[in-house]
């Protein structure tokens, strides 16, 4: 039997299993699918305050194989949570469950154990919110015990109390973990499952003696439950919010020192080690920057982080047990990327931050977000520099963090970072680029004009005062207003509006002008007035880059004064990007920063200045601020450029770009690519990491050989493909790591149903899940209709795991020649998708991103004529989805064809019209550019 045929057997079995199956429901937050309506009132989602829980005590009794009459993967459970009400007349009280079926329950005041007469529980299945009448009012001050006894459900869908497995010498290993943020501990236990109710938790696990257990706390007591059986009793935690109960059930193995423990399955012992070291290195700094010992925190006497097979989040803060995907904690240096290194370096010191910022200190509800994760992606860079110093995290930061948000933060569907939510889809949906990288952006902000030492001093106030509560953005304003009373006003504004301004700075003899308006990429001519407090920097020559703490300007528009004006070698405003937006400059100014990027040393333009001009200009011309053909002029400075973080801004904007070429201009557009990426491909050479090049260096060769095989560059295809053959002839000699993603591609792209099969192969055995995605990506980068419908059967199989299908799938459809075979399967396999993948939601998804990339109308017309004759199977939902996606298509033709004429004037030019033509001079930028102005 071929792959092909293997494949096609499980995918058949899988989806036939799938549809008889009595699973859990879907679970809409894995899904990109606007959700529909809410079918309550928008309050009816959050919990009343009538009532507050204290303490938890909490028993779990987990069947992970059938035990008589206990059927496989449920457990049993039990929870008394004892609370107490401030209120008089409270007649009933509100909390939340799901997912299981309630046995007894019953409420008795504590001091006594005296019954409370209560009346049927109603319960809304929307909502999820459980009401328990009582006959009589609770009394205020009181204490009270809500007593339940339970059976609940371990799915399969990474949320809750789950099952997960893995193998061990052919046989599946069944495993239980949790994950509960944000609204899926009533999936565990009854509780009041909203962030601002904190309490103590104890909790007992009765589980097969031959599983270990873990917890947040560390384990005080066990006992012989039954013959076979083992209760343990884990210590009382602090006062946390319910989300933050973690538990793991698994045959796991333990790697530790010094207070802090590795968890994973034991065929991954071997990769656990740099996770420890570092683990203990950050945790050891960030006690001494934020000055409040993780160790001074009741009941934390160790730190754990556990490696899951089956993962949803990439990694969740549980107090005292952080869980992770195994590709973001697992390494051996001999199998893993310099830059998923750092990825495991960057995610552990994420959720440590969050050991403080959202554990000890939360978020009061999922509208303010950000004050958890903003913070932790704040230090996922900033906390990791501090271990792993020469890594150069400021460079990255601004591309992958400032850059990339403002994609999203410049269309009309953005939000706030601080914004309303209701519904569980909602609280889901908060947890985007805007809670994350803005957050951080906006933080980062704040501290270049407090200064790092009054930012980690204000902090230091905010966490003592703010420890074991909840908090609202008002409190972090008023520790930061307490050195300095300007904060508030000047941080606020970002954090209650959606958006960014673009700057336009116009010169003139005796200074300049500066403007802010809305930049929304679709919208140029639009008449919003929103206005933000902008802080200002810039730079007239090299020396000047350095003065990154900024005045706050305020107003639409406003003067910045300078003798000698029109005699600065340039004006560039935003030194080092620590502000939040764009600049745009007349065209005199244009053409000096032009001339500066072409003269030796790019004029001392500081490197990050380099990649913010790179990522403003890609993104003006996109929003018909600038024309292409200055910016793509401009932009020819990049054959000269050596640094990764302008590089990094390019490929974004060249990736975009890519996307939104005429079809007839394709071949223009890759000798074109070719041409600006000839000397930085001589510069990093088709090589291993060398033991002293900067660890940046080794990121930008990635991206160098990738965009430069992907082109057809010949040399960089036949050393790829070389090394793919030598490979497979000898896969005991392993190819180095940071060269994997471009020979894994190539041997692929150029190879036939053998080099598939044996790349397959390696993915089935390999031990690594960091290896597994860099083969995913390579499988992805096959060329024959034949090889990537086995793909897609491969990413519908059992195969590749739920948490891996969006990365597969995504690997697949970069690959622009898959785009109709893509469609043609999605239409022929539409159930198997929806099966495999949890729902039509996601088959919308998959179109979607088909049509995103598409430039075919002939297909665009099947896709539509498919979801007319099949809206009854697809849902609503999935056909509204697919029909904006077909708007999209539109909207993105019409882009093309707009700006195709200068495009392709400026690529013919340079291609076709030889040397003289190929760099524009000042004045023709100038000259194009004062067309724009006068328009």
């Amino acid at each position: 039997m071929t792959l092909a045929e293997k494949l096609a057997l499980v995918v058949l079995v899988t989806c036939a299993c799938a549809v008889v199956s009595t699973a859990s429901p879907l679970d809409p937050d894995r899904y990109f699918l606007v959700e529909a309506e809410p079918r309550a009132q928008p309050e009816d989602y959050r919990l009343n305050d009538d009532v507050w829980p204290t303490h938890y005590d909490i028993e779990i009794k987990p069947y992970l194989e059938q035990e008589g009459n206990k059927a496989q993967f449920t457990f049993d459970g039990s929870a008394k949570i004892t609370v107490s009400t401030q209120k008089q007349n409270v007649m009933q009280i509100k909390l939340h469950m799901a997912r299981m079926d309630i046995s007894a329950w019953s409420v008795t005041r504590k001091s006594d154990n005296t019954i409370i007469p209560t009346l049927p529980q109603t319960y809304d299945q929307e909502t999820q919110i459980l009401t328990l009448p009582l006959s009589s009012a609770l009394q205020a001050n009181v204490e009270y015990v809500l007593s339940f006894t339970y059976v609940g459900n371990m799915d399969d869908d990474m949320h809750g109390f789950y099952r997960s497995y893995y193998w061990e010498d052919g046989v599946k290993v069944w495993m239980g973990s949790t994950q509960f943020q944000q609204t899926h501990a009533r999936r565990a236990f009854p509780c009041f499952d909203e962030p601002r109710f904190k309490a103590t938790f104890q909790l007992k696990i009765n589980h097969k003696t031959q599983y270990n257990v873990y917890s947040n706390t560390a384990i005080v007591g066990t006992a012989v439950a039954e013959v076979g059986r083992t209760l343990t009793t884990f210590g009382v935690t602090p006062s946390m919010s319910s989300y933050l109960i973690a538990f793991i059930v698994a045959p796991y193995q333990i790697n530790d020192r010094d207070g802090m423990g590795i968890l994973a399955r034991p065929q991954a012992q071997n990769q656990t080690q740099y996770s420890l070291d570092v683990g203990i290195k950050l945790l050891k700094a960030l006690d001494e920057w934020i000055d409040y010992p993780y160790a001074s925190m009741p009941a934390m006497t160790r730190m754990y982080m556990a490696a899951v097979p089956d993962f949803s989040a990439g990694a969740m803060e549980n107090w005292g047990l952080l869980t992770y995907r195994e590709a973001n904690i697992l390494y051996r240096s001999d199998d893993s990327t310099s830059m998923q290194q750092q990825r495991i370096a960057t995610v552990i010191s994420h959720e440590i931050a969050h050991q403080w910022f959202g554990d000890l200190v939360t978020c009061e509800w999922w509208d303010v977000a950000w004050l958890n994760e903003g913070f932790a992606r704040y230090y996922e860079y900033y906390a990791t520099a501090l271990v792993e110093t020469n890594w150069d995290f400021e460079d990255q930061f601004v591309v992958a963090q400032l850059q990339s948000v403002m994609q999203m933060d410049s269309l009309r569907s953005t939000h706030p970072m601080t914004h309303p939510v209701y519904t569980q889809a909602e609280s889901s949906a908060i947890f985007d680029s805007i809670t994350y990288n803005k957050g951080a952006v906006v933080l980062r902000m704040m501290e270049h004009y407090l200064t790092t030492e009054t930012f980690k001093t204000a902090l230091r106030a905010y966490i003592k005062d703010r420890a074991f509560k909840t908090t609202r953005p008002e409190d972090l304003f008023s520790a930061l207003n307490r050195y300095d009373p300007n904060a508030r006003s000047y941080m606020e504004p970002w954090t209650v509006q959606p958006g960014y301004p673009l700057v336009t700075v116009t010169s003139h003899d005796t200074g300049f002008t500066i403007t802010q308006k809305r930049f929304l990429v679709n919208e140029p001519d639009h008449n919003e007035q929103t206005a933000w407090p902008l802080p200002i920097t810039f730079a007239t020559k090299a020396s000047e880059f350095s003065i990154t703490r900024p005045a706050f300007y305020t107003g639409m528009t406003f003067e910045i004064p300078m003798q000698g004006a029109s005699d600065v070698e340039y004006f560039i405003l935003n030194n080092q990007q620590v502000g939040y937006y764009r600049v745009n400059y007349d065209a005199i100014l244009w053409g000096k920063i032009s001339k500066a990027l072409h003269s030796e040393g790019f004029g001392g333009i500081h490197v990050l200045n380099r990649a913010q001009i790179v990522d403003d200009l890609f993104n003006l011309a996109r929003g018909d601020v600038v024309p292409y053909g200055t910016a793509l002029e401009i932009l020819e400075y990049l054959k000269e450029e050596t640094e990764y973080a302008p590089w990094l801004a390019a490929v974004n904007g060249l990736t975009t770009l890519s996307r939104r070429i005429h079809a007839d201009d394709e071949k223009l557009f890759a000798a074109h690519i070719l041409d600006i990426f000839s000397k930085a491909y001589d510069i990093v050479k088709f090589q291993a990491p060398t033991a002293t090049e900067r660890r940046i260096f080794t990121y930008m060769r990635q991206y160098v050989l990738q965009w430069a095989c992907n082109y057809g560059h010949e040399e960089c295809s036949k050393a790829a493909v070389a090394e793919f053959h030598r490979y497979h002839q000898n896969p005991s000699v392993k190819v180095h790591p940071d060269l994997r993603q471009v020979v894994y591609c190539e041997g692929i792209r150029k190879g036939s149903m053998e080099e598939f099969e044996f790349l397959w192969n390696q993915y089935l055995t390999t031990n690594m899940a960091t290896e597994q995605l860099l083969i995913l990506q390579g499988l992805g980068c096959a060329s024959s209709s034949e090889l990537i419908t086995i793909m897609l059967d491969a990413i519908t199989s059992p195969h590749v795991r739920s948490q891996d299908k969006s990365n597969a799938f995504t690997y697949v459809i970069n690959n622009l020649y898959t785009l109709p075979h893509i469609s043609r399967y999605l239409q022929q396999n539409h159930a198997n998708w929806a099966a495999s993948h949890g729902s039509y939601a996601n088959v919308a998804s998959a179109f979607n991103n088909v049509l995103a990339r598409l430039k075919s109308d002939s297909e665009r017309d099947v896709i539509s004529a498919f979801i007319e004759s099949n809206k009854n199977i697809l849902g609503q939902a999935a056909y509204d989805s697919i029909k904006t996606g077909l708007e999209d298509y539109e909207t993105n033709k019409q882009f093309t064809l707009r700006n195709r004429d200068e495009i392709h004037e400026f690529l013919d030019n340079k291609i076709n019209g030889g040397a003289a033509t190929i760099l524009a001079n000042v004045s023709m930028i100038v000259g194009l550019l004062m067309l724009v102005l006068a328009r």
